[in-house]
């Protein structure tokens, strides 16, 4: 079954990124959390943070991508070339029509000597 609030649009979108690619190969995820078997610290998870309201004339989603780096440095430039792939993008997928506008954070500090940095980048997403 197709996903039409919006996460199909921005994995296509994401996973077709050859600049993304070329920094975190195919660990792309669209859930919360990265999976445990993920050997990769360089990764993209994206979630729904506000979801689609139906009683809206117009549909608009936010999302989270969480851009995680073993570096600050490598976090935020994970974080560029999502936000460079999707800010003002108007492409189809699944049969709608969406239009991405993002914004960037700076990198969080790991939690602890498991975890990585994380740059996170917003995601509305509109369709008509």
């Amino acid at each position: 079954m197709a996903e039409y609030f919006g996460g199909d649009f921005i994995y296509s979108t994401l996973s077709t990124s050859t600049a993304l690619s070329a920094l975190i190969s195919t660990n792309i995820f669209n859930a919360r959390m990265v999976p445990k078997d993920t050997a990769s610290l360089e990764t993209v998870n994206f979630y729904p943070v506000i979801p689609y309201d139906p009683r809206s004339e117009v549909f608009a989603s936010t999302w989270s991508a969480d851009c995680r780096s073993a570096t600050d440095s490598g976090a935020l430039e994970i974080a560029r070339v999502v936000v460079a792939t999707l800010n003002r993008l108007s492409s189809a997928v699944g049969g709608y029509t969406y239009f991405a506008v993002t914004g960037m954070g700076g990198p969080i500090p790991p939690a602890d000597d498991t975890d990585v940095y994380n740059c996170p980048v917003s995601i509305i997403l509109r369709r008509r």
